[in-house]
């Protein structure tokens, strides 16, 4: 069954797959992409079907739309593409700037900082729009007496080639110095969270990011892409099937809508930079997933999605590369995992929404890295009892206040959820977490606050979070990059267990959108972090931040 509730691992020799097309570990994604060309042909017809950016301050836009009882769209996979919100949403009128019109805003310049792409072209079969993707902006970390910035220029190119396909392209290069929480991060695992990989140069930080992606979509029902992205599957603020905490990863994804239902497959080359030396050349370790996701719409009120996943790596010869037998996007994963003898690491879950009304809703995930129903019952604190759970809920227009939005969220991750028997089989990417930004062994409880008048955008969150770190010589379960065979403790595991930090995040925030089709913004923050730690006592951190940039990418430096 696909979502048998008992596993466990079996470590059986492994059956390699070697064939041409993936000989030296390499998975050769031109291949699936010539074939998607191929088998089918793009009429010449305009239209939109290029994906918005995987970003919550462009996602905000839609939502009180998309969230409404009766609407279709499948909300849970992310990013949208945007020929599903035009049949959702007054997608035109919401992507048009309010400000109020002046000589200023009729000129060339004004209708580019206001209301424009800076560069496009709209002929019958093809459109290119082309827009600068910056941030200039300084901050201080005011209890460390450090001075802090970011340096960003990037590109942001999308367009349409046909009726059928689509491509989103942008590219930004950065230098930056951070808050000395995140300095610290940084210093330990030479990436910047969810941006890239870094070169370094005393305390200032260089790093930079390419996001690519070509649609094909045939006819209402399938829709295929390939790139170098993000993808998120959920409802909340985070998500605990995919997230798009992690970096950049080539993937084929393909989609069916049919009826009330959504189906979709991801096949992704990941990498494991464990070993990352900074002086060597040599290329970082491959590794690979299957992601499926089938998510039913029932009724006008609620939806209820099914996910599987399959992380593996080659072996040290090279013989081992992407298994065929993943491929097939309709099989079942688990069942085919184990017949084919292997030791991959094999995760359930479950995502679902219900609309109580067109205003409120509660949304939840539960994901089983392992499940094993006695040594549930038992309530033993087994070591294999790896699972996570959120629960949420969401509230628009409270009070009947137009524009006020409210979400509360929590979430709650077993220790040693998400690891495997090394690195390479774990659920992680670019030595980041493919779901929360913590890894495992916590819980957090998440509030958020959002109003909008006109061009203003304002912002709150509050979060408090309790996560167990390792102490010497220990593995409690919270980094997913150690392996549950190292040094851990079989029975009485509890979520928080180890040397427990308690962190208290309080963030201000406030925007003001020049052009909503670039989220371009002027901005001011001021965050309060406070760590309570059982072993190093309590840490304040108080940041102030105010810059101008564009909006178009989620950043988790909430940790």
């Amino acid at each position: 069954m696909m979502f048998q509730m008992v596993h466990r691992e079996f470590i059986i020799k492994e059956k390699h797959i070697n064939m041409k097309l993936f000989r030296d570990n390499k998975f050769n994604m031109r291949y699936a992409l010539l074939f998607v060309l191929i088998l089918f042909r793009a009429t010449i017809t305009p239209a939109q079907n290029a994906f918005i950016p995987l970003s919550n301050s462009v996602q905000q836009i839609y939502d009180p739309y998309l969230d409404r009882v009766g609407t279709k769209m499948h909300t849970s996979t992310k990013p949208y593409l945007e020929s599903d919100l035009r049949s959702e949403t007054p997608f035109d009128s919401l992507n048009k700037n309010t400000i109020k019109e002046t000589k200023f805003t009729k000129t060339l310049v004004g209708r580019k900082i206001f209301s424009e792409d800076l560069l496009f072209i709209e002929k019958e079969n093809f459109k290119l729009y082309l827009n600068p993707v910056f941030e200039f902006s300084g901050g201080r970390d005011q209890d460390n007496d450090i001075n802090f910035y970011t340096n960003q220029r990037g590109f942001w190119a999308h367009g349409s080639v046909g009726k059928r396909f689509s491509f989103s392209t942008n590219f930004y290069e950065n230098q930056s110095t951070f808050a000395n929480y995140l300095d610290s991060s940084i210093n330990k695992t030479r990436i910047v969270p969810g941006q890239g990989r870094v070169k370094q140069d005393g305390k200032i930080y260089d790093y930079s990011n390419a996001i690519a992606s070509v649609t094909y979509q045939c006819e209402k029902n399938f829709t295929f892409t390939f790139g170098n992205e993000k993808n998120f599957i959920g409802d909340g603020y985070r998500s605990l099937l995919l997230s798009d905490n992690s970096f950049n990863y080539p993937s084929l994804k393909m989609v069916l809508d049919v009826w009330k239902i959504r189906y979709q497959t991801i096949f992704a080359v990941m990498q494991d930079l464990t070993n990352d030396n900074p002086s060597a050349d040599d290329p970082f370790d491959k590794k690979y997933g299957a992601f499926h996701y089938i998510d039913f719409n029932i009724g006008k009120h609620a939806s209820i999605g099914l996910f599987e996943a399959i992380i593996w790596h080659g072996d040290s010869t090279g013989n081992r590369g992407y298994e065929l037998a993943y491929m097939n996007p309709l099989v079942f994963l688990r069942p085919t995992e184990f017949g084919l003898g292997s030791p991959d690491n094999a995760l359930l879950g479950m995502n679902a929404k219900v609309k109580i009304n067109s205003k409120n809703l509660v949304y939840g995930q539960i994901m089983l890295d392992e499940f094993l129903l006695d040594e549930v019952k038992a309530g033993n604190g087994w070591w294999g009892n790896k699972q996570g759970v959120q629960l949420g809920f969401k509230s628009y227009d409270l009070f009947k206040v137009k524009n006020l939005f409210i979400q509360g969220e929590f979430n709650y991750i077993r220790p040693y959820t998400y690891t495997h028997r090394e690195s390479m089989g774990n659920y992680g990417h670019y030595r980041s977490a493919l779901a929360h930004p913590l890894g495992a062994n916590l819980w957090e409880a998440i509030g958020i606050a959002r109003y909008t008048y006109k061009q203003l955008d304002l912002y709150a969150k509050i979060s408090l979070c309790e996560v167990g770190y390792d102490t010497a010589g220990t593995n409690v379960g919270q980094d997913i990059y150690i392996s549950y065979e190292e040094n851990r403790q079989d029975y009485d595991n509890k979520v928080g267990q180890g040397d427990t930090h308690k962190i208290l995040w309080v963030t201000f925030n406030a925007n003001y959108v020049f052009n909503p089709k670039t989220r371009l913004s002027l901005f001011a923050e001021v965050s309060l972090r406070n760590v309570d730690a059982e072993v190093k006592g309590v840490d304040n951190t108080t940041l102030f931040q105010f810059g101008l940039k564009t909006r178009l990418f989620n950043r988790y430096y909430d940790f």
